[in-house]
C-alpha cells in the first residue's frame, strides 16, 4: 500500500485541527492502510501540543523510512467495505449509498460531513469510466475502498490515499476487475475544464 498523504494532515488530525471530514477520512484509511496507520499512531504519540517545526520535520523523516509490516496488528473492520469511521455514518456493503448517476459513474454526498469549503462525497468508477478532466480550487483527498483507480499521477487501490493539489488536473479512470469505491474530501469544491462537462457533472458533483 501507498499514500500521498502527507505529514501536514496527520498532523493537523492528531490536534484535532483538520476539518471533520478529512479527520474520517484519515481515521478511516488508517484502519486498512498499515503505513497511514503507523504515521498516525507515531503522531498521537508525540502530541499535538508539542508539535514544532522541528518535530514536524522528524515526522516527515518517520513516515518516509521503511515501514515494517505491522498488518496482523492492524485493527478487523466490522464491514468489508466501509472501515468503522464511515460504518458509523450508516454506510455498509449492503447498502446502496449511491443518489445520482452520470455515465459510469455513481456518487453520494456524505451532508454530515460537509461544511462551508469543505465536500465529502462517496464515489462509483465502474471499470474503464472516468470522472471527467477536472481540478480542485483547493487540496483533495481520495481514499480507495474497493477496487482501484488510475490518474496523472499513479495507479492506487484499497486503502491507497490520492491527495490532488489546488489546481491540478486529473482524469481518474476505473481500473479493470470490480468497480472502484472510494470516499473523496475536497477543500474548496471542483472545477471541470470543458464547460459542457462542467454542466453535465453538477448531477454528479
Amino acid at each position: 500500500m501507498n499514500s500521498d498523504l502527507d505529514a501536514q494532515w496527520i498532523v493537523e488530525h492528531a490536534s484535532g485541527a483538520a476539518p471533520l471530514a478529512v479527520r474520517v477520512l484519515v481515521d478511516s484509511a488508517a484502519e486498512i492502510n498499515p503505513v497511514i496507520r503507523l504515521r498516525l499512531d507515531f503522531a498521537d504519540q508525540i502530541g499535538a501540543v508539542l508539535m514544532t517545526d522541528d518535530i514536524l520535520d522528524d515526522l516527515q523523516s518517520e513516515i518516509t523510512a521503511p515501514v515494517p509490516d505491522i498488518q496482523d496488528e492492524m485493527p478487523d473492520t466490522a464491514d468489508p467495505l466501509f472501515p468503522k469511521a464511515l460504518h458509523r455514518y450508516g454506510f455498509t456493503a449492503t447498502t446502496r449509498p449511491w443518489r445520482s448517476k452520470l455515465g459510469g459513474i455513481q456518487g453520494r454526498k456524505v451532508k454530515r460531513l460537509c461544511e462551508p469549503g469543505v465536500d465529502a462525497r462517496l464515489f462509483k468508477i465502474r471499470p474503464g469510466a472516468a470522472i471527467p478532466h477536472h481540478d480542485h480550487y483547493g487540496q483533495e483527498l481520495t481514499l480507495v475502498l474497493q477496487g482501484g483507480f488510475s490518474d496523472e499521477k499513479g495507479v492506487y487501490h484499497r486503502g491507497d490515499v490520492c491527495a490532488g493539489q489546488a489546481g491540478e488536473p486529473h482524469t481518474p479512470i476505473g481500473l479493470a476487475g470490480e468497480p472502484c469505491i472510494c470516499f473523496a474530501v475536497s477543500l474548496g469544491g471542483y472545477r471541470f475544464r470543458n464547460p459542457l462537462m462542467s454542466i453535465a457533472a453538477r448531477m454528479l458533483i
